[in-house]
């Protein structure tokens, strides 16, 4: 089955799932274009890779645009708010344009000196460059990215997660990239299920996304439930990542009950006890 049938699949399961509320769905108009295919974009990319991308690929060009946006609220105390969905760019598109999506997170010199990642900045301003976006969040901008890394050579591209400004390689294809978004219900941080519990540790684990400058605070790196930084509930950004797998375990049955929540109760139970030690 090709990806655009699988989301199409995908999209009608979550229309027709009436215990949440879909704020954005344009398949229908995606499905009316999703013949349409650009040689000087597909030249482009090609060139930027030094390679011939395969033809079985070109099924990545067909769900450009597709957008999804779906919610759920809540009135019980003990649960929060959930949300989850996508926008996608195609992957021709994704391989041949300019990438500067992440300076709103990574160009700021205050960024650079409070929060400074293990990479140099002379590998950011070299690395990024190189890394685009195929996947973004259609729920406002939420910071959230999937991505391939551009290097001349080297086909299929590495896969890698972004959020704010702090970035994962993930052990995963494209093609299993929107598998597992798909079995996810694209459920905001998903992502976070499959990145290994020592990096998340390692990059987010003593990362405070908050930092005060002339008497003002900013919000800069990977911040889930923001309120909750900015009143003092949590100080590292690990922890906002434990609090949304633990959402998504509480919220999932009741939303989703096909789903079997054994690998993210593992994962989430992993994460909680590296924390913790």
């Amino acid at each position: 089955m090709k990806v655009l049938q699988k989301l199409e699949k995908f999209i009608i399961e979550i229309c027709n799932n009436g215990k949440i509320t879909i704020d954005k769905n344009n398949i229908e108009e995606v499905k009316k274009s999703a013949d349409f295919f650009s040689q000087r974009l597909l030249s482009r990319a090609e060139e930027r890779i030094n390679l011939k991308i395969p033809d079985e690929d070109f099924q990545y060009d067909s769900i450009g645009s597709l957008t999804l946006d779906w919610d759920a609220t809540t009135n019980e105390s003990d649960e929060e708010y959930l949300w989850g969905g996508f926008q996608l760019l195609s992957l021709i598109e994704s391989l041949g344009m300019h990438s500067h999506f992440w300076d709103n997170y990574n160009s700021d010199s205050r960024f650079w000196k409070n929060n400074p990642q293990p990479e140099a900045e002379v590998v950011w301003q070299e690395f990024l460059p190189k890394l685009n976006y195929f996947q973004k969040s259609a729920h406002g901008n939420d910071g959230t990215y999937g991505c391939i890394l551009r290097e001349e050579g080297v086909y299929p591209c590495p896969i890698y997660f972004f959020d704010s400004g702090i970035w994962f390689k993930m052990n995963m294809s494209i093609e299993e990239y929107y598998h597992t978004m798909i079995a996810c219900k694209a459920v905001y941080y998903w992502q976070y299920f499959y990145i290994d519990t020592q990096e998340i540790v390692k990059k987010l684990g003593n990362y405070k996304p908050v930092y005060v400058e002339y008497d003002a605070k900013y919000l800069q790196g990977p911040h889930p439930f923001s309120d909750k930084f900015k009143d003092g509930t949590f100080t590292y950004s690990a922890e906002g990542v434990l609090h949304q797998m633990k959402n998504i375990i509480k919220r999932f049955p009741k939303l989703f009950p096909d789903v079997d929540l054994t690998y993210f109760k593992e994962r989430c139970d992993a994460l909680e006890k590296a924390l913790n030690t």
